[in-house]
């Protein structure tokens, strides 16, 4: 199993890579740069061709993206918007709410503000061990006399109330994942990256062995079980290991279901399929956004995730195994029969015993890796070394201020959901202004652009504070998450061009791999660490580095 199988392990990561290897696979004989005498053979004649590869015959017959194209990779990009979902469900399901200590007359479900109103209560510090209390009003205080403010700052407190005003029923609320508790709220997240991590290995494993379709389905069934179970989890602990379960199903989905459905797109459609499927994943967040919004208890929620995802079951039907896969089997009546729905579908015909004209050197050659390319290669030439430090601290520090943000969305103040929805929404004008620029004024202007614009907003809100205008905090959100989402893009595309071919899975690999060092960093920072402003400051940093 090569490097870049087992590394596509990103949410955001794993469609790009995808797309990056098979660019790699056939930049030897793009379909755009074939000669007019290859390009001109009439499909419907049955006339045989010259011995070619199989990129090279499918898109001369099919087309480079006809209706059946289409269809298929619409079906293979719709299971994005669920993972894309369950991928930040978690900053919903444990979305921060008001909470205080609970005084001992008090329990877990007594109402946020019916506090004495003579007394100030903490979040994490309640009364002391010995109460005094007052005999006019009957209820305890602690060293205070009647009519007499009196803030509680003694032991740290057990239970707690919270406010359910806005939020009915959070993670928090359940699990009590506040105060000294808080960290667990990054343990939960930070499961979910691991989980990739095992999935990616097991998955990429399997995918050449028993085929991209069933591997599709058994992620997705897992995801399923995985995603029903966590909203009955009794515990913070069980949670986090269920939403691993659902985090190890993912590389399954993204990966396998997407190259199914790239293999029939041509060279020249992948940038774009690129930004289509990162437009996809951008609409699961906003859906995700719009449903918290109404849905405020984290188990409906989850719920409301979850059970759409078993749909997809029905791609045991609806999407075809991977005709690529088959051809590396040698399974040709399979893929001919695959191939030939195809054709009929954009109306055109295959010539009768089609796999004889693939050249059979690359026949032979489509299940077999010629050489492994180890990680320690990538720094035997002094090129080669330099552009991979420099690529290794770019992708973690891009990762940690992608989910930095996606996981804290009101890092830059105002209302959290609209800030979770316009962040997303920001996504698609973002993919799509990068697509139609960086061709046109080159990779490096692009990516340090977007460092710097990023960057440059969180500072402004680092100096600026908490006390800005809603509009002004909702504008430096989108121009940031827009930013930062426009340089993801960009890196995928400048990253592989660095390399030479031979090692540039290896170095995808890699990358991809530092990369979730760099989303469990944002994990922490968006989680843990309290000061909104210092969060900003740490991101803005990087971003500045980044950019210069």
């Amino acid at each position: 199993m090569q490097f870049s199988e087992i590394a596509s392990n990103h949410d955001r990561d794993d469609i790009s890579t995808a797309i990056i290897n098979f660019d790699s696979e056939s930049e030897s004989g793009s379909v755009s740069q074939r000669t007019s005498s290859e390009t001109s053979a009439e499909p419907s004649t049955g006339k045989r061709l010259s011995k070619m590869k199989f990129d090279d015959f499918l898109f001369t017959h099919l087309g480079e993206i006809g209706k059946y194209q289409k269809i298929q990779f619409l079906l293979v990009c719709l299971p994005t918007i669920i993972v894309s979902m369950h991928a930040v469900s978690w900053t919903l399901a444990a979305v921060p709410v008001p909470y205080r200590c609970a005084l001992p007359s008090e329990t877990h479900e007594s109402p946020y503000y019916s506090t004495d109103p003579r007394l100030t209560i903490k979040e994490c510090k309640g009364w002391d061990e010995a109460p005094v209390p007052v005999n006019q009003s009957g209820s305890p205080k602690v060293h205070c006399y009647y009519n007499e403010n009196c803030e509680l700052d003694g032991e740290t407190c057990d239970v707690h109330v919270f406010d359910r005003s806005r939020v009915v029923y959070s993670a928090l609320d359940r699990w009590e994942l506040v105060c000294g508790r808080g960290s667990f709220r990054a343990h939960v997240q930070m499961s979910y990256y691991i989980g990739q991590l095992a999935g990616s290995f097991v998955f990429g494993l399997l995918g050449d062995r028993i085929g991209r379709k069933k591997v599709c389905i058994m992620a997705i069934a897992t995801q399923v079980t995985f995603g029903l179970a966590s909203v009955f989890a009794p515990t913070w602990w069980s949670f986090a290991i269920l939403r691993a379960g659902i985090g190890f199903s993912h590389p399954g989905i993204f990966v396998i279901a997407v190259v199914v459905g790239m293999e029939l797109v041509g060279p020249k459609y992948r940038r774009l399929a690129s930004v289509i499927t990162g437009g996809f994943f951008a609409v699961g967040q906003i859906l995700l956004g719009i449903e918290g919004n109404f849905v405020t208890n984290y188990q409906h929620l989850l719920l409301l995730i979850t059970l759409p995802g078993a749909v997809f079951l029905s791609y045991w039907w609806l999407v075809p195994e991977s005709p690529r896969w088959l051809v590396s089997q040698r399974r040709f009546e399979e893929a001919d029969k695959i191939l030939r729905r195809a054709a009929k579908t954009n109306g055109v015909t295959l010539p009768e015993k089609w796999w004889e004209e693939l050249d059979s050197e690359t026949e032979r050659k489509e299940g077999k890796t010629v050489r492994k390319y180890k990680v320690w290669d990538l720094f035997k030439t002094p090129i080669l070394r330099k552009r991979a430090l420099v690529t290794f601290f770019l992708w973690p520090c891009v990762s940690m201020v992608y989910y930095g943000m996606a996981l804290k969305p009101n890092i830059l103040g105002g209302d959290m959901y609209l800030n979770f929805i316009f962040a997303a929404l920001v996504e698609i004008p973002a993919l799509v202004l990068v697509y139609l620029t960086i061709d046109r004024i080159g990779r490096r202007i692009v990516t340090s652009t977007g460092y710097f614009l990023a960057g440059a907003c969180l500072l402004i809100n680092y100096f600026l504070g908490d006390n800005v205008p809603l509009l002004v905090s909702i504008i430096q959100m989108m121009i940031s998450k827009g930013a930062i989402t426009g340089t993801y893009a960009a890196i995928y595309t400048y990253t592989p061009e660095l390399f030479p071919t031979v090692i540039r899975n290896t170095a995808m690999g890699v990358c991809s791999m530092v990369a979730r060092l760099g989303a469990i960093s944002g994990t922490y920072l968006s989680m843990w660490i309290v000061s909104n402003l210092v969060q900003s400051s740490l991101f803005s940093f990087f971003n500045v580095i980044k950019g210069s």
